[in-house]
């Protein structure tokens, strides 16, 4: 749960960035860099376009977010933040099914059944995400019964 709640200081209830340009944009390199190991400006400029959709952002002092990338410098703390706590949940997910055997109910670490304020706001994010990114079609179909 301690994932959901870092989430939810980041944007908010209602999505918007409470970092900095230069967070913002290694947030969106990182999510370019799992979606294409290589890196790519074209990717980077596409998935800013995108995120800048489902979330409030506020990149000043630059123009836009091609001048963010040309002239910023990523700030990756919060980047590194967040690895960590994924880390730690996905540490807890298989340590409970070690234990009680890969049926085991994952309760409030399974953000695709917790009801926790945390999950629904992620299944909420990627559903609207999903209006801009072609996902493949095996998550898009669970991507539609969210």
């Amino acid at each position: 749960m301690g994932l959901f709640s870092f989430f939810l200081k980041l944007f908010k209830f209602k999505p918007g960035w409470n970092g900095t340009p230069e967070m913002f944009l290694a947030m969106v390199m990182e999510m370019q860099s799992q979606n294409n190991k290589e890196f790519s400006v074209r990717e980077v400029l596409q998935w800013g376009e995108v995120m800048q959709k489902v979330i409030n952002v506020s990149l000043a002092p630059y123009k836009d977010f091609a001048d963010l990338v040309q002239n910023g410098e990523p700030d990756f703390t919060l980047v590194e933040k967040l690895k960590g706590k994924m880390e730690e949940v996905n540490h807890r997910r298989d340590l409970k099914k070690a234990i009680y055997g890969e049926q085991v109910d994952l309760g409030d670490d399974d953000v695709m059944k917790s009801g926790s304020p945390g999950a629904v706001f992620a299944r909420n994010m990627v559903k609207d995400l999903s209006k801009h990114v072609r996902f493949s079609d095996e998550e898009q179909k669970t991507i539609e019964k969210l």
